[in-house]
């Protein structure tokens, strides 16, 4: 069942030139304004239970389009649905009066959502228990620190779980530990079917709790699609977009420095399908630069399990190694990986061309390369097999303990 359907969505604003020329169009008519479109012509649905992300540069139309979603601003044009009770985190506090208490709040808040008296007391406990405020929740709300302040208005957002969650950037809340206990909250509304419109600037999350996203750009959307590859093309023309800035090249050109062909092997040369803990296997790279580019043609190497552990990251500036030219702008380097250490898994390698002498910006990135199984014949477990030795040395030391454990 279709959760929420954009059919053509757009939102304009009128801006004027001078604050004067609203008051006089108002007086006299005609019209002294030019149209803002900050979102247009969007359209997609999201499937009751379903999780879209939205990603984009500050002001690219986020915000606005999240505030039609979550039903604060009207559309200008276009048409938008949705199933259900719609709860938004859109501005974390709005609301929140700091001359009453974080209690007298909480039943502000709770009634500005359409609920009874008797529904919010039911949920102070919860919202109570959450924020973590202690006695603090009788105290008024100027009194409050900013990480206090937040905790709260996060835990009463959150408190009624709604058919549909709108989410704008929400979990730098507080510390570590408590943004941890969010993002928790959040992914528990997720796993319950719950429906998540989720924003942020942070991928990482995005690719973690959503399953598809949107990218937007000057209000209209660039790339509809799986989390994973929408954030991934997202951040590659983001790396680009600042690599080409920094050394004044056009927006949207090629990459100074391409990764064209990734190969793994096992030591017998074989393309490298299953690895066994212990045995060495060869990663080979290929590399394209623009002509005329004045860049130092370097790699760097993740080795990723299929969860997104980083296993292993090194590259050939740490290394001092370099490439060998083997046409006019190409380039191949090989990395031998001997004896393997790591456990039974799955894992891939992620594969970015650098400049060896200006390694911090990778010009351009390929993720999920070249994906390989191991097995371990062994049955020591963990993550890696860590080079050891059983042995007698400092035997001396422990007799000397052992006596003086003996006299104890």
């Amino acid at each position: 069942m279709t959760a929420v359907r954009a059919a053509g969505v757009g939102k304009a604003f009128r801006r004027y030139s001078r604050p004067a020329d609203r008051a006089r169009e108002w007086l006299r008519g005609g019209v002294r304004h030019q149209l803002f479109w900050a979102v247009r012509d969007v359209s997609f649905e999201i499937e009751r239970g379903d999780t879209l992300g939205i990603v984009g540069d500050n002001g690219a139309g986020k915000t606005t389009l999240l505030a039609m979603l979550a039903g604060a601003v009207t559309p200008t044009e276009g048409a938008l649905r949705t199933e259900g009770r719609v709860g938004s985190i859109l501005e974390l506090g709005a609301g929140l009066h700091g001359e009453f208490s974080g209690r007298e709040n909480v039943f502000l808040a709770g009634q500005a959502q359409g609920l009874t008296r008797e529904q919010i007391e039911a949920e102070v406990p919860g919202i109570l228990g959450f924020s973590e405020l202690g006695e603090f929740i009788d105290q008024p709300v100027r009194t409050y620190s900013s990480g206090m302040f937040l905790r709260l208005a996060f835990s009463v957002a959150t408190a009624v779980r709604p058919d549909v969650l709108v989410v704008d950037e929400a979990l730098a809340v507080g510390d570590q530990r408590f943004q941890a206990k969010c993002a928790e909250r959040i992914d528990g509304f997720v796993r319950d079917g719950g429906t998540l419109i989720f924003c942020s600037h942070n991928l990482y999350q995005v690719k973690k709790l959503c399953r598809r996203a949107i990218w937007l750009e000057r209000g209209r959307v660039v790339q509809l699609g799986s989390a994973a590859e929408v954030c991934d093309d997202y951040a590659d023309r983001s790396r680009n977009r600042a690599h080409s800035a920094r050394l004044g090249l056009t927006e949207g050109a090629a990459p100074l420095l391409e990764v064209v062909r990734v190969e793994a092997s096992d030591a017998a040369g074989r393309p490298l399908l299953r690895a066994e803990t212990g045995d060495s296997i060869v990663l080979r790279v290929w590399l394209r630069r623009m002509p005329g580019a004045e860049v130092e043609p370097g790699v760097a190497v993740g080795v990723v399990r299929s969860d997104g552990l980083v296993c292993h990251c090194g590259s050939t500036d740490v290394d001092g190694a370099s490439l060998l030219p083997v046409g006019v702008d190409q380039f191949f380097v090989s990395l031998h990986l001997q004896e393997l250490p790591l456990f039974g898994g799955s894992y891939h390698f992620n594969v970015a061309a650098i400049d060896n002498r200006r390694p911090l910006i990778m010009l351009d990135v390929k993720e999920g390369e070249a994906p390989f199984s191991v097995v371990n014949p062994k049955t020591d477990w963990g993550v890696s097999r860590l080079p050891h030795s059983w042995g007698h040395e400092g035997a001396e030391i422990a007799e000397v303990a052992a006596r003086e454990e003996h006299r104890a």
